[in-house]
């Protein structure tokens, strides 16, 4: 009983703490792209206030729409709040790890991004369903690399859990990726072209330079902005923070591919939160680093990088059947 407590407690803390460093990450990275301009810019923290801010405000909504934008909004947190749950960030135990099968997950980023889209189509102006279309544009271009991420991982580890298949990694039954027991190239190989592969579905997902570029609202390239142009007060708050929680599960994933460390009970806890900051730290930098070396690219080319995601996702999939 006392063991099943202390599962459910870490598992509680796991959550908070991933829920509550999510405007932090995100933060953090705007934050390293203006000390790289020399600009003195907003505070790490400024998105926690800009949230607090927006909740005070008032909602206005537009006489065209419908009670989907009354409960889109949080349809948006609570299906990323879930994945949350399923990741197994620091440990082993989330609260939803026995039900965190990898199309599930899949599947709560694709209610997301529809029920977004339907918001901004509900508004009834012309920038939601110019928004919405090219949210779908970009989801039908990654979500097939994102799908063949995760069948690559179950197929090598023969598991169908995300806390399973990084456990079996991490514990040495396949150790993937670090020496391994294999000696054959495809150890090494599965790993890095799912890494990069996840990374470059995480820049479309997240709407990121040089796909799209999070810091304007100019109609003419915007994308996730597009969506929530006629959010406002508490709606637009939650769809922040909504975007904050799923850069960070898509972080948190790719912290788990490049090293995975989970612990199993309280006294390991201490290590495993140090490893997955600094593994979150590098890779804060490594996207902040990416958006100031490149420009944003027009939007018709951008199949040609979610193709490049693609094929590497395809390949990875195609050596981890060969070493089933």
């Amino acid at each position: 009983m006392i063991y099943n407590i202390g599962r459910l407690f870490l598992g509680i803390v796991q959550f908070f703490i991933i829920a509550l460093l999510a405007p932090f990450f995100a933060g953090l990275i705007h934050k390293l792209k203006q000390m790289a301009r020399g600009q003195k810019g907003i505070g790490i923290f400024q998105f926690y206030l800009n949230f607090n801010k927006l909740l005070k405000k008032e909602l206005v909504l537009s006489k065209d729409a419908t009670f989907i934008s009354m409960i889109a909004p949080y349809i948006v947190f609570v299906a990323y709040l879930i994945i949350i749950l399923m990741l197994p960030a620091f440990y082993r135990y989330p609260l939803l790890g026995i039900s965190s099968d990898v199309i599930l997950i899949a599947y709560s980023l694709a209610l997301a991004t529809f029920f977004m889209t339907l918001y901004a189509m509900d508004q009834g102006s012309a920038f939601g369903g110019l928004g919405a279309s090219r949210e779908w544009f970009l989801t039908v271009l990654s979500e097939p690399s994102l799908i063949f991420i995760f069948i690559s991982l179950a197929i090598y580890t023969k598991e169908g859990r995300i806390t399973d298949i990084f456990y079996f990694i991490q514990s040495g039954a396949a150790n993937v990726f670090l020496s391994g027991i294999r000696s054959d190239a495809i150890s090494f190989a599965i790993p890095f072209l799912l890494l990069i592969s996840l990374f470059i579905v995480s820049i479309s997902e997240n709407a990121r330079i040089p796909i799209d570029n999070p810091e304007t609202h100019l109609e003419l390239t915007m994308f996730h902005e597009a969506n929530i142009l006629e959010a406002s007060g508490s709606h637009l708050g939650v769809f922040e923070y909504g975007s904050y929680l799923k850069l960070s599960v898509f972080l948190t994933l790719m912290s788990l591919i490049l090293l995975p460390y989970m612990a199993e009970n309280i006294y390991q806890i201490p290590l495993a939160l140090a490893v997955y900051l600094f593994k979150m730290l590098i890779l804060c930098v490594l996207i902040a680093a990416v958006e100031i070396l490149n420009p944003k690219m027009r939007v018709f080319r951008v199949p040609n990088l979610l193709s490049v995601s693609f094929i590497l996702s395809l390949i990875a999939m195609i050596l981890s059947i060969r070493g089933f």
